[in-house]
Formats: C-alpha cells, sequence, structure tokens
C-alpha cells in the first residue's frame, strides 16, 4: 500500500477501557472521527489488557510475598514467557512493514506507570493507562483520549487521577477523558471531540 510520511499528522493515543477502546459500536466510531478532523491514530494493544493480569499477580508474589498455590505461582511465571514468545512471532512479520514501530512490552509499561501508580496495582486498567500515555509522550506524541464507560471506578479514578502527574512531565499534553454513559449521544461526544481538535489546531497554528 502507498504512503506519504513527508507531512506528518499530530498522533492521537486512545487508551482506556479496553471493550470501549476496541469496539467502534461503543465508541460512535472515534478512530474514524478523528482521522477525518486529520489526526494519526494510535491503538493500545489487546493483549497487553490480558497479560497485564497475570503481570501484576506474579508482581505481588514476588514482592509482597502473596501467598498463592505452587500450581498457580508456576503458571504466572509460564505466561510470561508465552506472551514474549507470541510478541516476538508477532513483531518478525511485521517489522517486514517500513512503518512499523516495535511495541512496548508490559515490563516497560510497568516501569513507565510506577512513578504515577504502581505496578502490583490490580483494578481495571490499572498501569496500562499511565503506562502508554507516558511511553508514547515520550516519542513525542501530546494528544490523549482516555475512554470511560459508565460504572467502571476503576477506570474513571485513574483517568482523571493521572493527569497532574503527567502534565508535571508534559506541561503541553492535551489530556481528553471521555466519559461514555448509557444514554450519551455522539453530539455530545463531538461536542469535546471538538475543542480538543480546536485546541490542537491553535497550538499548531501558533508553532508556524
Amino acid at each position: 500500500m502507498p504512503y506519504d510520511r513527508s507531512r506528518l499528522r499530530p498522533k492521537v493515543l486512545i487508551v482506556g477501557e479496553y471493550l470501549l477502546n476496541f469496539h467502534p459500536g461503543a465508541n460512535h466510531d472515534i478512530e474514524e472521527y478523528l482521522e477525518k478532523n486529520g489526526f494519526e491514530i494510535v491503538e493500545a494493544r489487546m493483549t497487553d489488557v490480558i497479560q497485564k493480569t497475570y503481570y501484576y499477580q506474579d508482581s505481588q508474589v514476588k514482592e509482597y510475598h502473596v501467598n498463592r498455590p505452587l500450581s498457580q505461582k508456576a503458571w504466572l511465571r509460564t505466561v510470561d514467557w508465552i506472551f514474549e514468545a507470541a510478541h516476538h512471532v508477532t513483531d518478525r512479520i511485521a517489522l517486514e512493514h517500513p512503518l512499523y514501530e516495535k511495541a512496548a512490552r508490559i515490563q516497560e509499561l510497568a516501569k513507565e506507570s510506577d512513578p504515577v501508580i504502581p505496578h502490583t496495582f490490580d483494578a481495571g486498567e490499572g498501569i496500562l493507562i499511565p503506562g502508554e500515555i507516558l511511553h508514547h509522550a515520550g516519542k513525542g506524541c501530546r494528544v490523549f483520549v482516555i475512554l470511560q464507560p459508565f460504572g467502571c471506578l476503576p477506570n474513571h479514578v485513574v483517568g482523571r487521577g493521572i493527569s497532574k502527574k503527567i502534565k508535571e512531565k508534559y506541561p503541553d499534553a492535551q489530556i481528553l477523558p471521555l466519559d461514555y454513559d448509557p444514554d450519551v449521544s455522539f453530539a455530545n461526544i463531538e461536542n469535546r471531540l471538538q475543542m480538543l481538535v480546536m485546541n490542537i489546531k491553535m497550538s499548531q497554528t501558533g508553532k508556524n
């Protein structure tokens, strides 16, 4: 497929509750909307959502000596190896494309997240939200949308609670926690997204 990287679009990272992240019917096709408004979309990986469940349990065992059956301890260690092997295979295939960038491993995201949320935190998406944001901020991304579903308290606490800490390190970061209530209309979502779009366009105009 042809591509043109001579004029790069501003990147926006979409993170948050994984069912909202990956289901266009649930998030009102937010990716398509942002692409039409001039953004390049960066998505978190679904495999991280699964792997971090095992990762924090293994970390609790190793660091806090949480009592678990020996068979479960062995399984937690084995799962890390399985994920690493699978990621190695997919990376090897994807690296054949010149634009592919190797995704961060869960261990890297945990290290990024630790100053904000410790990697043994085990509620909601936990370390993935601050970890992904800080990882991509370090690579130049400055626009972040956090999708928050109705009724998911951990996601709301983390999504809104981390903003101040991240802005201390990246003052120019644009962070938009976006609430999805059961009766939310696309008009409500669009209003908040348009404010984000205008802020980015204004900041780019200022730079030019």
